[in-house]
């Protein structure tokens, strides 16, 4: 590798990158008041250098510990915690119209479309129950509502589809994912995104939790591959929180229906537009 190849990689990409996971690694450990001095730092150098430098890397890797801050620093209004996402959530849109905006992601990288979204809805139904009952079974988490009453159940629906999907897809897929795709390659792009994406679930204070994230991320990239669709993978995602938070610790014995079903409607729509693909090319 060329020198100014390995000064270009070390000064946009690695250094923020590392402070990052450095950051996190602090929480992880449970020190956050080390960690938030790392994200603030990261952040201003990263406002810095996007002055200066024209580089999408820097807009998508602001969004994190942006996101970071405002989650420690937000007030707590509510006793419940489900009622703090959508105040932690909704000040995220405002960058991330930034980023369309001025063109940092285009609304086609960005997979701002509905093409292919009924077709592909099974599929991320399965998904998402999936990697939910996995994610229940390494943390064993609380029900997230008071109870199964139907204005908590739509709340937490609305809250993990229409808060948490979308905003962490367009975040670590929509924006993430491309810019080190277009860097690093398809595949290095889609495992770093992923790794950044575990640890950033640092939290839970769990190696285990990490790593699954981790492998979470890749199957929402590969499904962001498969789909180009936001939508899809924002609705992926928000079911498996509904999973991991609602369903799995009511009733973890449907969650097998819930995958299963949607699994073979999605088999059956490939199956009949293959064959209707075949008549139509004879």
């Amino acid at each position: 590798m060329k020198a100014e190849d390995i000064t270009k990689h070390s000064v946009d990409l690695i250094l923020p990158v590392f402070l990052i996971l450095l950051a996190e690694f602090f929480i992880f450990l449970g020190n956050p008041s080390a960690a938030m001095p790392i994200h603030a730092f990261n952040l201003i150098f990263l406002i810095l250098s996007s002055i200066y430098i024209n580089n999408k890397i820097y807009a998508a890797l602001m969004l994190l510990p942006l996101f970071r801050l405002l989650n420690v620093a937000m007030p707590v209004f509510f006793n419940l915690t489900l009622y703090s996402y959508s105040m932690v959530y909704a000040p995220m849109f405002i960058p991330i119209y930034y980023l369309v905006k001025e063109g940092f992601v285009s609304r086609l990288e960005a997979g701002l479309t509905f093409k292919g979204f009924w077709f592909y809805l099974p599929l991320a139904i399965t998904v998402g129950f999936a990697l939910g009952w996995g994610e229940y079974n390494v943390i064993r988490p609380e029900l997230l509502t008071r109870g199964a009453d139907l204005e908590d159940v739509l709340v937490l629906i609305v809250t993990m589809i229409f808060f948490v999907g979308i905003v962490e897809e367009f975040v670590f897929r929509s924006s993430l994912q491309t810019v080190l795709e277009a860097r690093l390659g398809s595949v290095a792009g889609l495992l770093t995104a992923s790794i950044i994406f575990g640890f950033m679930h640092s939290g839970y204070h769990l190696p285990l939790e990490l790593l699954y994230v981790s492998f979470a991320g890749a199957v929402f990239g590969l499904l962001f591959w498969l789909t180009k669709s936001l939508p899809v993978i924002s609705l992926a995602h928000g079911i498996t929180n509904i999973s991991l938070f609602l369903v799995a610790p009511l009733n973890p014995g449907i969650l097998i229906y819930l995958i299963v079903a949607p699994a073979l409607i999605f088999v059956f729509y490939a199956y009949g537009l293959k064959r209707k693909s075949g008549k139509s090319g004879s």
